[in-house]
């Protein structure tokens, strides 16, 4: 296929880490048609982390929720997709309403997974749901593989919001934090089955204070606000609660500061957002628990470290050895 006036439009319609593995397929495309207008389309609460996306010309957010449940809003995009031509559509979470949308809207080149309503792709790549054995990220890259004879490079970052980086200075001067490290912690998570329980993130949060001299800061989106007032109200040396505070954009400023040494979490959007940013984590993920499998879903960096057990059987000594290490190890490359 030729490189030059094409217009690619790119799908991933659910949530952050799920969007977040898609950054290596994406960087693939571009490098594939270096002159192509790509486009984006996904669930408009996650488009921001996108924003600015030196990979990405445009960012098509959709309501996930109502494509999937309302005809006339399916509808609309439809005609929407058609009027703007594109040529090529890769749908990286198969879904029967994507893949009929992009036959209706004309687009002549479809790729996407050999299930729900594939008849409506002519490029498709067969892998049965929860039982691909590569990691998700490898999976995306191999779907771009059906029409890219390219090599990806390894690059993948989210880009740093001027202002955001500007409103996250401002509030570390504000708690005192600016250049003085410290330690980010997440409690929530979407799915109850994967939160470790706040009891034993309030003592974890104790010992990193206590006993690495770092400060905490507890972050969340605002329905999250629950598990880290929890968090707090156990814990005996005082927490500083961002829980509520950071959109997405301002968040990935955050996890671009070198103040942060960093994050431990459940398996969770943050802890995607923190290890492609360039911050280690510590991520438990919940064996036996559908879609909570590092080796699907876990950081690909070097630096960070997995706990895969049944959640209620990660021990708070565990996961502080393994931020311990991390934190001893950053300190050494760093002479500090």
């Amino acid at each position: 296929m030729s490189s030059k006036n094409h217009r690619i439009l790119y799908i991933r319609t659910d949530r952050i880490g799920d969007v977040l593995m898609n950054l290596p397929a994406i960087r693939l495309l571009r490098q594939t048609f270096p002159k192509s207008w790509i486009a984006v389309m996904l669930d408009a609460p996650v488009a921001e982390l996108l924003k600015d996306h030196p990979d990405i010309d445009e960012i098509l957010p959709i309501a996930a929720d109502e494509f999937k449940k309302k005809f006339g809003y399916r509808l609309n995009l439809t005609r929407k997709i058609k009027k703007i031509g594109f040529d090529l559509a890769v749908a990286s979470n198969p879904d029967k309403f994507i893949h009929a949308l992009l036959f209706f809207s004309r687009i002549p080149r479809r790729v996407g997974y050999d299930r729900k309503w594939a008849f409506f792709l002519n490029r498709k790549m067969w892998c049965k749901k929860n039982e691909c054995p590569t990691h998700e990220i490898q999976k995306n890259l191999s779907l771009v593989k059906l029409i890219s004879e390219k090599v990806w490079d390894q690059s993948a970052d989210l880009p740093v919001n001027g202002f955001e980086r500007n409103r996250i200075e401002a509030l570390l001067k504000k708690e005192g934090l600016a250049e003085r490290p410290f330690v980010v912690v997440h409690a929530g998570t979407s799915n109850p089955q994967k939160r470790w329980p706040e009891d034993r993130f309030a003592r974890l949060c104790d010992q990193i204070q206590l006993d690495l001299n770092l400060k905490v800061v507890l972050i969340g989106g605002e329905e999250e606000i629950g598990s880290s007032k929890k968090v707090a109200a156990q814990s005996h040396v005082p927490l500083i609660d961002w829980t509520g505070r950071l959109s997405l954009s301002r968040l990935v400023a955050l996890f671009h500061r070198p103040e942060v040494r960093l994050l431990v979490s459940s398996d969770s959007g943050p802890a995607h957002i923190a290890w492609i940013s360039g911050i280690p984590a510590v991520v438990m993920y919940a064996k036996n628990v559908p879609g909570s499998d590092p080796g699907r879903w876990g950081p690909l960096d070097s630096k960070s470290e997995v706990i895969f057990k049944p959640i209620h059987e990660i021990a708070v000594e565990e996961v502080y050895e393994a931020a311990k290490r991390i934190i001893q190890t950053n300190r050494a490359l760093r002479g500090a």
